[in-house]
């Protein structure tokens, strides 16, 4: 895109997601590595209300929930009865993969910008942002991120990371439904007194079991 188009495109793309405060969808992700045998492959559903608020149900192969909110990220195996909780705000990777999660689904330009070197390209009704990272810490893992939209509705298609050491990345977004109605606590992961809860960068003596 040239910069008038490039600049029309997010002006359009802002207007449409004034009123987008969330969004569910079916995600499959698939991750390669020149290290692994076979490609890995995870399905499940996605939930994801702004500004922070995310709920990640993965079916296959292994059943696992994430459920991030403004403050802590608990990642749970139902049939394994263990979970995990870590402090979003003192993981650094952690709030950087939310934040990024943010801004690429409803594309904040500036947020974006802030992160990346940014090229736009459009075909085949799709819009592609391919992102390129200004951080130097950033860059030694991550090589390039694309972003693909449906042209016309600016719903999203596909995220696909490619690593530095030939590993990819890719996550598939299907059936999107835009601002569903959400229960009250979809964000929300109550935790049985069964379940063996490990709190992250804590010493094993702090570790808890239950809520």
């Amino acid at each position: 895109m040239s910069t008038a188009e490039r600049t029309r495109w997010f002006e359009q793309t802002r207007e449409r997601q004034k009123g987008i405060n969330g969004l569910s969808a079916s995600v499959t992700q698939r991750k390669r590595h020149p290290l692994l045998k076979e490609e890995a492959v995870n399905k499940g559903k996605l939930s994801f209300r702004k500004p922070g608020a995310l709920r990640w149900e993965v079916e296959k192969p292994e059943s696992m929930i994430v459920v991030v909110d403004s403050d802590t990220i608990t990642t749970y195996y139902p049939l394994r009865r263990e979970a995990e909780r870590r402090d979003v705000r003192d993981n650094i990777a952690s709030r950087t993969a939310m934040d990024f999660l943010a801004s690429g689904i409803f594309l904040s330009l500036p947020d974006l910008e802030r992160r990346f070197l940014i090229d736009i390209f459009r075909g085949d009704g799709q819009v592609v942002l391919r992102l390129i990272p200004r951080s130097k810490m950033f860059s030694r893992s991550i090589a390039s991120i694309r972003i693909v939209q449906d042209a016309a509705g600016g719903l999203p298609q596909r995220i696909v990371v490619q690593g530095t050491k030939g590993d990819l990345t890719e996550t598939t977004f299907s059936k999107v439904v835009i601002n569903p109605e959400f229960p009250p606590d979809a964000f929300t992961l109550r935790l049985g007194p069964e379940v063996h809860v490990t709190e992250a960068g804590r010493p094993e003596r702090d570790r808890v079991d239950g809520p």
